[in-house]
C-alpha cells in the first residue's frame, strides 16, 4: 500500500457498476467493482439501477476524486481517489507468492499463520502454492497487515515468548 496522496488520472465506466481507473504514478489501469459500495451506501443508492448515470463518471478536484452528475443533500455524488485506491488494493487477487510475502512481513511461522487464520498448517502450505487464494483469506490477510491491533487481538505465538520484565 502506498502512503502518498492518491490521484486519479483516468476513469471510465465498464459495465453497470465497475470502473477502469488509473492512478498517478501507476502504469496500468485497475478495474474496480463498485457494486458493494453502491449497494451498501445510502449516498450511492441512486446508481444501483442507473447504468447511464454511472457511465457519466468524471475526474474532479484535479484527480483527488471522481463524481457523478447526481446532487445529494451534501453536494455532488463523489468518492475520493484514496477510497478508490483502497478498493482497488482490496480487490487485487492474492497469490501464493503474495501470501508468502505477507507471512514473512509479519514474521509469522506456518503454525502461527494457521492459528491466526483458523486453518490447519497443511492449508497454509497449500496457499503458498496457489495462483489465487480465496478472497476471504486475502481480505483477512490485508486487514491483519494493515492494523496491528487486529493482529494483536488474534495472534497466538507458535512457541513460548519470553519478554524481560518492564
Amino acid at each position: 500500500m502506498s502512503d502518498d496522496i492518491a490521484r486519479v488520472t483516468k476513469v471510465r465506466a465498464i459495465g453497470d457498476r465497475a470502473l477502469r481507473v488509473r492512478f498517478s504514478g501507476e502504469r496500468r489501469d485497475r478495474e474496480l467493482d463498485m457494486t458493494g459500495l453502491i449497494a451498501r451506501s445510502v449516498h450511492f443508492a441512486p446508481l444501483m439501477d442507473d447504468a447511464k448515470t454511472f457511465a457519466k463518471v468524471a475526474i474532479v478536484d484535479e484527480g483527488l476524486g471522481v463524481s457523478w452528475p447526481i446532487q445529494t443533500k451534501w453536494g455532488r455524488l463523489d468518492v475520493s481517489a484514496t477510497t478508490l485506491r483502497r478498493i482497488a488494493e482490496e480487490q487485487e487477487p492474492m497469490t501464493g507468492a503474495d501470501f508468502a510475502e505477507w507471512r514473512m512481513a509479519l514474521g509469522l511461522s506456518l503454525t502461527e499463520a494457521a492459528k491466526l487464520l483458523g486453518v490447519g498448517r497443511r492449508t497454509i502450505m497449500g496457499y503458498l502454492k496457489r495462483d489465487d487464494l480465496p478472497p476471504v483469506v486475502a481480505i483477512a490477510c490485508r486487514a491483519l497487515a494493515r492494523d496491528k491491533h487486529v493482529l494483536a487481538a488474534h495472534y497466538v505465538p507458535g512457541r513460548r515468548v519470553t519478554r524481560p520484565a518492564a
